[in-house]
Order: C-alpha cells, then structure tokens, then sequence
C-alpha cells in the first residue's frame, strides 16, 4: 500500500502521474503539481498556468477559488505530502542505500567533502548532497539552491544515486530540512554532529528551537522503526549541545566520540599547521590534510569516526583525507603567483568570521585585512557581531556587500555599523568587486587578505536580481591582470 494520500487520490480516479513539481514552469503532461506557498512565491498563483502545461492534479493547503478542470486535494501538510508522494513516486530509493547524515552549524560541507573522498579511496561509488552542488559518483549533477534538496528533488537525485549503483549517500542536513520534512522517509544509519552555533535564527526564532530541530536527525536514528543495521550517532563531545545529545542517545543507538579536549573514541594530537595545511595524529596514526585550521581538524576527525563505523580501512581514511585538494570557498587559498597570501571564505556569522581569524593568525608576518558584508532579510542580531569581530581581530576591513536581496544596503549597513562604535580601521566600498580590486590594491608582501561571506558562490542577490558574480573569480582576475602589469 502506498504512504502517499495524493498518489493513492489520483490512482482511484485513474489518473496516470509522470512527475512530480512544485515549479510550475516545469509541468509537462501527467504531472502533480503542488502550489506551494513559499516566503517570496506563492504557487497558487501559478495553479492555472500549472494546468495549462498539463498537470493532471493540484495539491494545496489552500482550497480552490474556483473550479478547476482536474483534480484537487487540499492538504493539511504539504511538506508532509511532498515527501509521501515523492518517496513513492521514484521507488523508495532510500531504502536502498546507505544513508549517511550530518548536520551542525559549521563544518557539514567540509565532512562530507572529506568523507566522499574517504569512500572514494575505499573504492565505494558516492552520492553527495550539500550546499556547493550536488554530485554522484564524482560528477556534479547541479548546483545546490538548498543545502538539502526540496523532498522532490531529493528523491529524484537518490534514485538516480541508486540507478548508478551508489554503494553510500553523504549528505548534509540542515535544520531547515528537518522541519520542512524534506528528509521524511529517510532512515539514515551514521548521522554526524559537529556543532551548534548562533545561526538561522530568522528562521527558528530561539536557539533551543535550533537544537531541537537539528536533533530530529538523531530521533530518525533512535527511532525503532529504523531498519537500518547499526545505527551509530557521531559526535563532537567538545561541544556542549554534543554533550547534551550523546546524554539523551545512550542506550538508543551505538554512539562514536570525536574530540580534541575531552576523552573521546577519536582524539586528535600532535597537531602542526602551515598555510598549505595540517598533520597531526588519530590515535597515533599519522594523518595529513590540506586544509587550515583546528576546525578542519574536527572535520576529518568526524569524516574518520563516520568511515570507520561503515567499516572502511585506516589506509583508505589516510589516502582520502590526503587526496582532498581542498574545499571550494572553504578557507581556499587563491594563489597566482602573488607575494601575500588571499583565502575566500563562506563565513557569514561571527563566529565563523572568529574562526578564519583564528586560523590564519599564527602564520601572520604583515597585516591582515577583511572584505565582508551580511546577506538582507536574514538574521540582524549578528550584525553588530560580526561587525565587532571585524574591527578587533582585522588591521583594516572593508565593508561591502553580500547578498541583500529585497533590504536596503543602508540598513544593512547601519546594523553592522553597531559593532564597529569606537573603531576607525574601517572603510565602506558598497559595490563588492571594488571592494575586493581595492584590498588586493592595497596588500603588501606578507600582509593576509580574508574575502568572507560568499565562498563558493557564483551569483549576488540585489532586489529580485540574481546576477552573477564570484569573489573567487574577482581575485583571481585582479590577480592576473595586477601580474602582467608587473610583467
């Protein structure tokens, strides 16, 4: 029997279904296309133009306002329906596959990069989903708008991961996914914690709110339903929310440690970082990264606890974590023969901006700088945050731009303005390609440039304008050009 209401709805009409949407724009005939109300879109609006295309039923937590040609099912939860429906749809691809979560505030990205390469090594076949692309088998399939896909997308990627024989899935999971229900049907068998910090509280109002949403990844993994064979949760016990988890999982599920400063089943020691990355050792084995920072040494700690439970050989964890060049826009070195050093970084909260501060602070000969901004319509309270972090821990900052969407930059501005009261090694350059030409101006031999905010991305949010821009290709391309000046 099928868990979908809305495929069962259209199999007693007789309606053959050939896809699943929530994008009116891509219904072709057979479709069921669900008329979601988003934050900024409102699907119903597109309900006629739906059918036109030749949807087949519409689904809406809304009821009709006028009569419609074919069928109609309002929901009571079309979050919940959307994952039914799709999880049928492509064949339970899921149930399939071995499932491996992580979530937490920072390092998701970084583990699951780590992690890929780990099974890659091992000789496994990978999907992974996260928030740069989403990729099978080391191919990228497309960019990633969320994190973790709409259920939809979801499903349709992990039966192609299927198709293509994937031995494991790596995804990151964010709290969004979690309380939208994009991961409903998933039963995962590893699922990660890295950590909790001040974030997305535009969206979950509270930090306990957060937590809890980040938790139900562990209660998909408790919970007795699960068929998975040992289910095991992987935890950085450093971390207080960690120690709060591993409290209300014991006895549950098999539970893996990770750690730099408590006892924990994977510890790290002898820890020695250079600009062009980190050794140090996992229980006395030896291990090399090429990526900065005591936080990346969390990360493959959490990547080596993950691979180990799924039974992978301490060789292949020493040649993936070796193999991995580094992680796009993840404190990535941009190098063109320049004599300073120039890292694009996605840290947007203070915390993270703190982080990559902490990072490169060893290694500093001359000064360091930092181009950041804070994306509109998105938590305001860690403006003044990030503003204060700036000015303390960089020798001039320059104010820019991120992605303000709908909010005008002056406000945006303002807020972070907060944190800076008192400070005078700031500058405002609102346009963010000239903010980044004028700090790559401006560095000397031996200074560290800090391009924040963006990372991987390849596209700025201005009003309703996605345009594309990249900070990695505007260093890059002032780099080069400043060279053949010199040439």
């Amino acid at each position: 029997m099928s868990s979908s209401i809305v495929l069962e709805k259209a199999c007693r009409r007789g309606i053959s279904v050939t896809g699943l949407t929530f994008r009116s724009h891509e219904v072709h005939p057979g479709f069921v296309f669900f008329a979601v109300k988003g934050a900024h879109v409102d699907g119903n609006l597109f309900i006629e133009e739906a059918i036109s295309r030749g949807a087949v039923m519409i689904v809406s937590m809304f009821p009709p306002n006028k009569p419609y040609p074919v069928l109609y099912y309002q929901s009571s939860d079309i979050d919940r329906d959307m994952a039914d429906a799709a999880y049928e749809f492509y064949g339970r691809p899921s149930d399939a596959l071995h499932m491996i979560g992580i979530t937490g505030t920072k390092g998701k990205t970084s583990i699951a990069y780590l992690l890929e390469s780990i099974l890659t090594a091992a000789g496994q076949k990978v999907g992974a989903l996260g928030t740069i692309n989403y990729r099978i088998n080391g191919n990228i399939v497309s960019a990633a708008p969320n994190t973790t896909p709409a259920a939809l997308v979801l499903f349709d990627l992990l039966a192609q991961m299927k198709k293509q024989a994937c031995d494991s899935v790596v995804m990151e999971v964010s709290s969004h996914a979690l309380e939208l229900q994009r991961v409903r049907h998933i039963w995962y068998e590893t699922a990660v914690f890295t950590n909790l910090q001040r974030d997305h509280l535009d969206f979950h109002h509270t930090f306990e709110n957060y937590f809890q949403a980040k938790q139900k990844l562990f209660e998909n993994l408790a919970d007795p339903h699960n068929p998975k064979s040992n289910r095991t949760a992987i935890i950085n016990i450093d971390d207080p929310y960690g120690r709060r988890l591993q409290e209300k999982l014991r006895g549950k599920v098999n539970i893996v440690t990770f750690a730099l400063h408590q006892d924990a089943d994977f510890k790290a020691d002898h820890i020695q970082e250079s600009l062009e990355g980190t050794s140090f050792t996992v229980n006395g084995t030896p291990m090399q990264i090429r990526l900065l920072g005591e936080h990346n040494v969390y990360n493959a700690l959490g990547a080596c606890a993950a691979a180990s439970v799924d039974g992978i050989s301490e060789k292949a964890i020493v040649q993936g974590l070796r193999r991995l060049p580094g992680v796009p826009g993840r404190m990535e070195r941009i190098e063109e023969g320049q004599d300073f050093s120039v890292f694009v970084d996605f840290a947007y909260t203070d915390e993270s901006l703190r982080r990559a501060f902490d990072t490169v602070a060893p290694f500093k000969k001359g000064r360091i700088f930092v181009v950041f901004g804070c994306g509109g319509e998105r938590d305001r309270t860690k403006r003044p945050l990030m503003g204060q972090t700036a000015c303390s821990r960089a020798d001039k900052v320059f104010l820019t731009n991120d992605n303000p969407r709908g909010e005008n930059p002056k406000q945006i501005f303002d807020d972070i303005l907060q944190g800076m009261n008192g400070f005078s090694n700031y500058e405002i350059v609102e346009d963010r390609a000239a903010a980044i030409e004028k700090v790559l101006e401006q560095a000397k031999k031996g200074d560290i440039v800090i391009v924040a905010g963006k990372g991987h991305e390849e596209y700025q949010l201005i009003g309703a304008e996605k345009r594309h821009f990249s900070d990695r290709e505007t260093v890059r391309s002032f780099l080069r050009r400043k060279k053949e000046k010199h040439v």
